[in-house]
């Protein structure tokens, strides 16, 4: 009798969850992917399947209204209907043709852009070259992706959020873990039946349900803290615009130097470009208004030591502070197409200033060196 009870009792505790268990499966399995997303990025986005090739889907097209990062289901969010295109490799890209390459953050793969307004895109249609996005990634990926070995791009443009790039990780930091993750992707992206299995089981993981439900459990309930300084929502605030010591400034100018030589090895011409904080341009929307130094410090070391660098702070204080054009959404850290615009201006008239030079000196280190 005492049998007969526990397992009565084991078929009721499974018949309860099964709904739960069920659910993941039917929500990845049938329903569309950005039903409980508010960006394209959440939807998109691998979550648990590191072992795929890029940082998205591959071959995807979603079209949607978004939501600043910031302020996501509140009054304050900005509404934005944007398109995304993903390539056979889960980049954010039409096509996979690569004249010049973008290695960068979410501001390079263009959160809360639509696909025509993300700088590869605008920067194409200026330079009049194929502009390849590989991001979000880093130069290790980079140098650990075999198809770039075979067919490497004339230029490289790292480009990084003010924020993170004291976090740039120095040549060859991750370069193993980027060649198993190129020889996973590679066999996975070769079979159709691999690639579903991959974005079903990744998109189980995500419980896009439960995790959208908490969420608005916390905003409904909990005590969320918006950082927001007359009307405009930042991501850190005040300490965005830290100070740097000049021992701290030469550990990333060495870091970038390493960039520049690891390509140049290899042919190709490397360019770095900061992109300010939204902190940094707004400073004097902030308490204690101060101006940051970091980034015109950096430039100044990296131009000493020869890197190529793009200063798009000059050209964005001179859109905010004189022409007053907004360069940030107000619900988003990120740049908006206005920003992208000015900036694919700059890049392009930097590339192709002496770009042949360049170009030639590259290819004669490498016969050099063989």
């Amino acid at each position: 009798m005492e049998d007969k009870g526990v397992k009565k009792l084991l078929l009721k505790l499974t018949l309860l969850a099964l709904p739960f268990l069920l659910w993941p499966v039917l929500e990845a399995a049938v329903l569309p992917g950005n039903l409980f997303t508010f960006r394209v990025w959440e939807t998109l986005s691998v979550n648990s399947m590191r072992v795929m090739s890029g940082p998205f889907y591959p071959n995807m097209y979603v079209k949607m209204e978004e939501e600043g990062e910031l302020a996501p289901h509140t009054p304050f969010a900005e509404k934005r209907v944007v398109e995304w295109y993903t390539d056979p490799y889960g980049y954010r890209n039409r096509d996979t043709k690569t004249d010049v390459l973008l290695i960068g953050d979410s501001n390079i793969t263009g959160a809360k852009l639509s696909q025509e307004e993300t700088l590869a895109e605008v920067l194409e249609r200026q330079l009049g070259k194929d502009v390849y996005s590989f991001a979000p990634a880093t130069v290790n990926r980079f140098l650990g992706t075999r198809r770039f070995e075979e067919n490497p791009p004339e230029v490289v443009v790292v480009s990084s959020i003010e924020r993170r790039i004291a976090e740039l990780p120095a040549v060859g930091a991750t370069g193993m873990g980027a060649k198993l993750r190129d020889m996973t992707g590679t066999a996975i992206n070769s079979s159709k039946v691999l690639t579903w299995l991959a974005v079903t089981a990744d998109r189980i993981s995500k419980l896009a349900l439960y995790r959208r439900t908490l969420a608005q459990i916390d905003r409904t309930f909990g005590k969320k803290e918006y950082i927001a300084y007359q009307n405009e929502f930042f991501l850190e605030g005040e300490p965005a615009n830290r100070d740097f010591s000049e021992e701290e400034l030469k550990r990333i100018a060495d870091v970038l130097e390493g960039y520049k030589h690891a390509l140049e090895s290899r042919g190709i011409r490397f360019v770095f470009m900061p992109i300010p904080n939204k902190e940094n341009i707004y400073h004097q929307l902030l308490p204690s208004r101060k101006k940051p130094d970091f980034l015109p410090r950096l430039m100044a070391e990296l131009k000493q030591r020869q890197v190529d660098v793009v200063d798009t702070q000059s050209t964005f204080e001179n859109l905010y502070h004189n022409e007053n054009i907004p360069l940030y959404p107000v619900d988003d850290a990120h740049w908006n197409e206005k920003a992208v615009e000015a900036a694919a201006g700059i890049l392009a008239q930097y590339l192709q200033h002496d770009d042949s030079e360049h170009t030639r000196d590259a290819r004669q280190l490498v016969k050099n060196q063989e």
